[in-house]
């Protein structure tokens, strides 16, 4: 039987899983202050604004079912 390729909303919800899990790491882990994790989150996941990392995070607007 033929394996069934991810689609590409599966592999932005990986990512956006990716993501938080990230940010929980640097403010949790290594309390780094949010701003802090927001700006290396930016630098790692570079086509993504700031603005739309931290609606992931936070899983509002758009995000919040993703």
């Amino acid at each position: 039987m033929a394996e069934v390729k991810p689609t590409k909303q599966d592999k932005i919800i990986k990512r956006n899983d990716r993501i938080r899990k990230r940010f929980a790491y640097y403010t949790d882990t290594k309390h780094f202050d949010s701003q802090y994790a927001l700006d290396l989150l930016e630098d790692e996941y570079l086509p993504l604004e700031r603005e739309t990392i931290w609606l992931i995070v936070r899983r509002t607007g758009h995000y919040k079912n993703l």
